[in-house]
């Protein structure tokens, strides 16, 4: 009985698969005979010629339409990341979940969260995440080296920008001086992949204007209450 079901379920596809095939040659058929009975009476062809033409005008346009549809981008969920990916904002745009450094690396006791405390924390996360999006300089790190990495940064951008007169109008560092500020401290500068995401991180950082208040104001020192 299983092998009389398993050879019926095939004939039936088979004839299925030829009806839908004798079907679409016999529409194919029928539009070129119907653009070639009009070129007919344009053009000085007979109805055999203007069915033929009808039949390549057909085939070309069909390709052409193909092809067009095939070059849009299908987006997919998986395009922007599974749930366990990331989540959606208040306004329904996906944003990607990121791993931080907690709080915890940048103070002991709550007397430490000063401002110097937090600045280190945000520097070091920012370079942290954008690690985190374009693996490829630290594809050799585990995950804690790459924080170590993102805290050392951090820290000497910080050292960086404690040197800034409450005057300054500029914020942003450049790689020139982030190699400068290793070499002064007797670091050999890392790989100018490394030093050109920490960079771009770093300037996104001190784009906010917390961040800016701090180094305007110089109070490193002061307790923070951006821990709580």
């Amino acid at each position: 009985m299983l092998k009389f079901m398993t050879n019926f379920s095939t004939v039936f596809a088979f004839l299925f698969i030829s009806a839908i095939a004798a079907i679409s040659l016999a529409v194919v058929l029928g539009i070129s005979i119907g653009i070639g009975w009009i070129l007919t009476l344009i053009f000085p062809f007979t109805l055999f010629q203007g069915s033929v033409l009808g039949m390549f005008a057909a085939i070309i346009v069909v390709t052409i339409w193909y092809n067009l549809l095939a070059s849009v981008p299908v987006f997919t969920p998986n395009e922007y990341g599974s749930e366990e990916e990331g989540y959606e904002g208040e306004e329904g745009e996906y944003e990607e979940e990121y791993d931080e450094i907690p709080t915890t690396r940048f103070y002991k006791e709550k007397t430490d969260q000063t401002w110097e405390a937090w600045f280190r924390y945000q520097i070091a996360n920012g370079i942290y995440m954008d690690f985190q999006d374009s693996p490829r300089p630290v594809a050799r790190m585990g995950q804690k080296q790459i924080q170590e990495l993102a805290i050392r940064l951090a820290d000497m951008a910080v050292t960086m920008c404690k040197r800034k007169p409450p005057h300054t109008k500029t914020f942003k560092i450049t790689m020139s001086s982030l190699k400068q500020e290793m070499t002064r401290i007797g670091q050999r500068p890392y790989d100018d992949d490394i030093l050109k995401l920490a960079v771009e991180a770093i300037n996104d950082e001190l784009g906010y204007d917390d961040v800016q208040d701090v180094i305007r104001t110089k109070r490193w020192e002061e307790l923070s209450d951006m821990f709580e």
